[in-house]
Parts: structure tokens; sequence; C-alpha cells
């Protein structure tokens, strides 16, 4: 799913490109897997391959294993960096810090770029009490959609770095079933199974 890609391929197919030259292997990619399909469509189409930091040729039984063994390097590195990644937000989560992702109703992003916590929005967090009151009344997810429609209860409006505007529209039974099995608005943080208190301000109590 990489139009570029697709377009370099369907040049290749087509006979208007008789070699690929790129700096490193790992810049067209590091899936051993994805690059022998690559490899696959670059023979049939009689189109070769060169890595100008890396000498090896393609045609040679020991080219192809110098260049399976850089792919496993390049694949190796890049799982090790996922791990990190996922290790890194594991242990952030535990100390309570918002990792990002759709900010929840309720909440808005620290306006400090630097910190990793929310702030209560007051005028959506009575709208967040709102719905738990309502349900704590019904004990029913669709009664609650329904009188929440009659208060014209508005779930939040996103705005996107690229100017898209979302939200603002009123709570599905989905939506609302998310609100009311969040444990951020206990002041918790969540992942994966557990939860861990957060940094931010709680809006409702455990009662």
């Amino acid at each position: 799913e990489r139009p570029s890609l697709e377009r370099l391929l369907n040049d290749i197919e087509t006979g208007r490109i008789q070699m690929i030259v790129v700096y490193k292997i790992d810049r067209l990619t590091r899936s051993l897997a994805d690059f022998a399909k690559l490899v696959e469509r670059l023979e049939a189409a009689q189109c070769s391959f060169v890595s100008v930091t890396q000498a090896f040729n393609t045609s040679s039984s020991m080219g192809r294993l110098t260049l399976n063994v850089l792919l496993s390097f390049a694949q190796f590195e890049r799982e090790v960096t996922a791990e990190r990644i996922r290790d890194k937000i594991a242990a952030s989560k535990k100390k309570g810090l918002w990792m990002g992702g759709v900010c929840p109703i309720g909440y808005d992003r620290d306006p400090d770029p630097q910190s990793r916590t929310l702030i209560v929005n007051q005028t959506e967090a009575a709208r967040v009490m709102k719905l738990f009151e309502l349900y704590k009344k019904f004990g029913c997810v669709r009664s609650v959609e329904q009188e929440a429609k009659k208060l014209n209860l508005r779930s939040k409006r996103q705005v996107y770095t690229t100017g898209r505007i979302a939200g603002d529209k009123p709570f599905t039974r989905g939506q609302i079933y998310h609100i009311l099995r969040n444990p951020i608005y206990l002041g918790l943080i969540r992942h994966k199974d557990q939860t861990w208190p957060g940094q931010h301000n709680a809006i409702i109590g455990q009662d």
C-alpha cells in the first residue's frame, strides 16, 4: 500500500525501467518476505537491483545470501524498534501519562507540548457526568441514548491538523457504552487489561 512503489512496479512491468538503484536496501523494504516477492517481480521483468552502499550481486548464490542476511538484520532492527516503542508506552502509562490518540470527551490535551497529561474541560465534563446520571436512572444504554438526544447532548468536537472537523453530533449507543466503561473518568490510565493511577483529575467518583 505504497503508491509510489506501486507506480515504480507498474513501470517495471511495462518495460520502462531496467534497473532500480537505492542508497541502502532498507530504503526499499525491511521485510524479507516482501522483498522476496519484489525480487520475483523484478526477475520476471528482467530488471536488476543495485544498492549504492552495499556491494552484492543478485545474479549469484553468494550475492543472494548476502542480500538475505542484510534484509534479515533490517527486519530485526524494525522489530526491535517496535518492541522498544511498545515498552516505552507501557512504562509511561504505568506512570499515569496520557500517550496520545483521540482525546476523550471531558478532557483536553495540556497546552504544554512537553506535558503528557490531560486537563478537564468543564463544559464537556458536565455532559459526561450527565450520561452517567442518566444510566444510573435508567440502567439501559438505549434509554440513555434517547434521553441524551432530547437533552441535545453532543459528542466532542474534534479539529484535526488537516482542518477537518468531526464530532459535535448526538451520541450513538456505541459512544455512550464506551464512555460508561472508560476508566479514564475515574482518573485512571488503561493499558491493555490493566489500569494505573493517572496524572489527570477524575470527572466521576468510584461510587
